[in-house]
């Protein structure tokens, strides 16, 4: 479209070098170089703009020097006109950077605010799990503390480790629909009752999604007990369709659920638990995740050495 309308005003402009019309129009034809600058700097922002204005000097001031010959004052109107081009050009250009920083600006607010109201959300469902369950508490920050840790090194930026905090403080949240003697039992469960407990993933979906700005974590907790061969839960996606904070949380969840004590069962060891994690790794766990897991276990180990 720019260069439609620049190539349309530059034949007009050729076709009237020579032809003794009021000086007036030549000055409206180089005048209509002003829509396609103006054009180029809205649909291209400041750098289309700068382009599209250079090509139109360069052809203005060679048209200067070997068009037919033309008195001197319309001369100094091309060169007049040339300068205001770039005036406008540098002008629009200029606004535009600057709304657009505006709007960066009041994204960047707005979007703190939103962060805010979501962990304030996120406090009130965290202190409604600690009256339901101190444990799912304390294992949720464990998991949270160990899913940070492997987005880190998985090189996720800081705004995407802010979701993966987010969904695994909040990734058993679901548990507060399910019934104490199903979520206390200390035997093992009926098959009735797994399917009720492997649902929290969608209940706590469905608790995070009308909070504003906890989509994204609603989507993360709702695939974080899926699995890459597509056997996990709730819906069964496999490796493709799950996002890979949810990989992360999945594997920091099962890693502090083996390794914490529960009320039906002994803690694991932190080697036997990578050992079955590794064996499993690119079927029940994704294996970069399980990867860096290890590697994140191996240099807690040595710190504490």
């Amino acid at each position: 479209m720019v260069l439609s309308l620049t190539l349309a005003v530059t034949v007009a402009h050729v076709s009237v070098d020579g032809i003794p019309w009021f000086p007036g129009v030549r000055i409206l034809i180089a005048g209509m170089y002003l829509i396609p600058i103006l054009a180029a700097t809205l649909w291209f922002r400041f750098w289309g703009g700068l382009l599209t204005t250079l090509a139109i000097s360069l052809f203005s001031y060679v048209h200067l020097h070997f068009a037919l010959v033309r008195p001197t004052e319309s001369q100094h109107n091309q060169l007049a006109m040339i300068a205001i081009y770039w005036v406008l050009a540098l002008t629009a250009g200029a606004l535009l950077l600057f709304q657009e920083r505006e709007k960066a600006r009041r994204l960047a607010v707005e979007g703190q605010a939103e962060r805010e109201g979501v962990v304030q959300s996120i406090k009130g469902l965290l202190g409604a799990l600690r009256a339901r369950d101190e444990y799912t508490e304390e294992h949720s920050l464990h998991v949270a503390e160990l899913a940070v840790e492997i987005g880190r090194r998985r090189g996720l930026p800081p705004d995407r480790l802010d979701v993966i905090l987010g969904a695994a403080l909040m990734h058993d949240v679901g548990k507060i629909g399910i019934r104490d003697d199903v979520l206390l039992k200390p035997e093992e469960l009926t098959e009735e009752e797994r399917r009720r407990i492997q649902q929290h993933p969608q209940v706590a979906a469905d608790i995070l999604r009308p909070i504003r700005g906890a989509r994204e974590i609603a989507d993360i907790v709702l695939a974080h007990h899926e699995c890459p061969d597509g056997s996990g839960y709730p819906l069964g996606r496999d490796q493709a369709h799950i996002p890979v904070e949810a990989h992360i949380l999945h594997v920091a969840d099962v890693f502090c659920s083996l390794t914490e004590s529960r009320t039906y069962k002994q803690a694991w060891s932190e080697s036997e638990a990578l050992a079955m994690m590794k064996a499993e790794a690119g079927r029940k766990f994704e294996a970069e995740s399980v990867r860096l897991l290890e590697e994140a276990v191996a240099e807690r180990r040595a710190r504490a050495a």
